[in-house]
């Protein structure tokens, strides 16, 4: 399964740290870290900064690279709540304890390992958070944009930022237009619906690696 979003997104991701924002990266708890950011647009470029800086352009051995990555991506984003939505709430129902413990952790294990090395393909884009606006009582978009360095329109990146407790998270990514929580959704409902409905099929089909997130690819 092939998606023009993969070609958007795994750029992005090293870029800004690739976004970083998931990224994550380390020895920082998601506490401490969150500490310095008084709002959500802070918060984005921090994870950009970071994830730049720790990640990108770096030659580090593969498992401790995967490491850091994970480390990011748990600490800038909401990785449970993005995988719910992406499986459905019907679905996501419908699915035993044990279906959903399993789905989240291939889910972001796939993530982690289609990412981590694309940060190694940093070649010098420039990462920007431009505004923010507010959406609802916890949730804020932050526009972005990244400049590629030999030229060309800069790619617009907006990042919905949600606040509980004085906590921000990543909730979705949107990159020109397109909300890559929502395309996953869509990918991973049709690898349902091939397999009888069940969350089964999207388990086993994440297992051996028939199909990987969307937002991934590229």
């Amino acid at each position: 399964m092939k998606s023009a979003r993969h070609a958007m997104f795994g750029p992005l991701f090293a870029i800004t740290a690739a976004f970083a924002a998931p990224a994550i990266l380390f020895s920082a708890t998601p506490a401490a870290a969150q500490e310095r950011a008084t709002d959500a647009q802070q918060f984005v470029q921090q994870l950009g900064n970071k994830a730049i800086a720790q990640l990108a352009g770096k030659q580090i051995p593969e498992a401790e690279e995967r490491a850091r990555f994970r480390d990011l991506l748990n600490q800038y984003f909401d990785v449970n709540a993005i995988g719910k939505f992406t499986v459905g709430r019907g679905y996501w129902g419908t699915a035993t304890p044990d279906q959903q413990k399993e789905f989240l952790t291939l889910y972001e294990t796939q993530v982690t390992n289609a990412y981590a090395k694309r940060f190694q393909d940093y070649s010098g884009e420039t990462f920007k958070v431009t505004s923010q606006e507010k959406e609802g009582d916890s949730d804020t978009v932050v526009s972005s944009e990244i400049t590629r360095p030999n030229g060309g329109p800069p790619v617009p990146v907006q990042w919905r930022v949600r606040s509980e407790s004085g906590t921000f998270k990543i909730a979705d990514v949107i990159i020109a237009g397109i909300s890559m929580a929502v395309t996953d959704r869509q990918q991973f409902s049709a690898v349902i619906q091939r397999g009888g409905g069940t969350m089964q099929a999207l388990i086993d089909a994440l297992k051996t690696q028939n199909i990987v997130p969307a937002s991934t690819k590229g």
